[in-house]
């Protein structure tokens, strides 16, 4: 197990740890680590074995004691699963990053549906930081949301040349904007233009002005015309029947 080998330098203090303890570590290994629905016993004997380490003397009862009413543990038909509790304080103390649940409060990510997982990813952190507050954070990922769907609005027309410069750069968005707009391969609507040049107001605002500190009322001001005119561009790139080279 080279993983496990390799997971083991995450659990702190590990060689001060007991048997005990690294029950709990061993399980949140098969369960997160190695992505399996559920654990056994047998499953984190073989964690010590493979480690050379003395195991804990009686495993099975170690897990049955702990998924007792608010244990650590929940017991299920073939194995056991962490209790959500449970998994969230290993998480932390093996430093992982946990994945936060994604809110409808600024954008529908269904509205994303069929597009590549950078974009995704960006519109979630865009996300992630409306709902903790972080609004500078939200407006400069907006903007670079934007930015990123209209150059590849032009390179899946293969138009991209019409928005670099003599160098092949890419233009800054206030030169995308204008010519997304007036860009004959496709109809932009009447109402996006107002939505863009918002993005842009406040997305340059909260990127360059030390003295600007945004507010949620300002992303709330066109948060509902900031998902029109995202979904306008993915829906005129069409992702779903792109094939890229």
């Amino acid at each position: 197990m080279k993983e496990l080998e390799l997971f083991i330098f995450r659990i702190p203090e590990f060689k001060e740890k007991t048997a005990a303890q690294l029950i709990d570590y061993f399980a949140y290994y098969l369960q997160q680590v190695c992505k399996q629905s559920t654990f056994s016993a047998s499953q984190i004997r073989k964690c010590f074995d493979s480690l050379s380490l003395q195991p804990y003397s009686n495993i099975p009862y170690y897990l049955n004691r702990n998924s007792k009413k608010n244990g650590k543990y929940i017991k299920k038909k073939d194995g056991y699963i962490f209790n959500r509790s449970t998994q969230e304080q290993i998480a932390i103390a093996v430093n992982e990053i946990i994945a936060l649940p994604v809110s409808l409060n600024l954008i529908d990510l269904s509205v994303f549906d069929h597009a590549p997982y950078y974009i995704i990813s960006i519109a979630k952190e865009m996300i992630h930081c409306y709902d903790s507050g972080f609004y500078n954070g939200t407006l400069v990922l907006m903007r670079k949301l934007t930015e990123t769907l209209i150059i590849e609005c032009f390179e899946r027309y293969g138009v991209d040349s019409e928005i670099k410069d003599q160098n092949g750069v890419f233009f800054y968005l206030s030169d995308l904007i204008p010519r997304y707009l007036n860009s004959p391969k496709w109809n932009a609507s009447r109402n996006i233009r107002k939505s863009l040049t918002s993005v842009k107001q406040y997305g340059d605002l909260s990127a360059h002005n030390r003295r600007y500190l945004a507010k949620k009322n300002d992303i709330d001001s066109f948060k509902t015309e900031l998902r029109q005119a995202v979904q306008e561009i993915i829906l005129t790139i069409d992702y779903s029947n792109w094939q890229r080279n």
